[in-house]
């Protein structure tokens, strides 16, 4: 008896470091990008958010982003435009539907309560590396993720040789997810 009682008390204690599975929300969701075109800010988003997200704290070794946007969502507010960057010069919507992001490794951030995530982001089947700092809180059902990186679209060849266009973008990540 005692030994099932042991048995019991760390399958328990066990358990509470197995990652939890959250699905990404779309809809309470936010994936934006700002980028300087003509020195001036451009803003945008992507819907079509989804994926997979395998988190807990206690156990980073464990934690997998593998997550996805549509890539033919692309909203700036200007439809003539939103239409020119869903050609091949730039997301080549028709060929690369979805663009990727796989984390590789996450870890404790040095600002208390922040993670970082070391991981791939996809464009266009070319796949570079990115890290950046995220924090997690709690939601109805499940967690909020947010975070923000810059990468060069240059990289992904978006936008060609444009020299009215800044080469950097900043992605600004909300991503609301349940438990699954």
């Amino acid at each position: 008896m005692k030994n099932i009682v042991v048995l019991v008390l760390f399958f328990f204690a066990g358990a509470g470091l197995h990652a939890q599975q959250y699905i990404p929300l779309d809809a309470g969701s936010s994936v934006k990008f700002v980028i300087k075109n003509f020195g001036l800010n451009v803003d945008g988003s992507f819907k079509g958010l989804q994926g997979k997200i395998t988190f807990n704290p206690e156990n980073l070794t464990a934690a997998v982003f593998n997550v996805s946007v549509d890539a033919a969502t692309v909203n700036t507010g200007n439809g003539s435009r939103d239409g020119h960057l869903k050609k091949d010069d730039y997301f080549d919507v028709s060929k690369y539907p979805r663009i990727n992001f796989t984390s590789t490794k996450i870890t404790v951030a040095a600002k208390s309560g922040q993670y970082t995530v070391e991981g791939t982001v996809t464009i266009k089947g070319i796949s570079k590396p990115v890290s950046f700092p995220f924090a997690v809180s709690a939601a109805a059902n499940g967690n909020l993720f947010t975070g923000q990186f810059k990468i060069n679209r240059r990289n992904f060849k978006v936008g060609g040789n444009s020299l009215i266009l800044s080469d950097d973008v900043t992605v600004t990540l909300n991503v609301s997810t349940v438990k699954q």
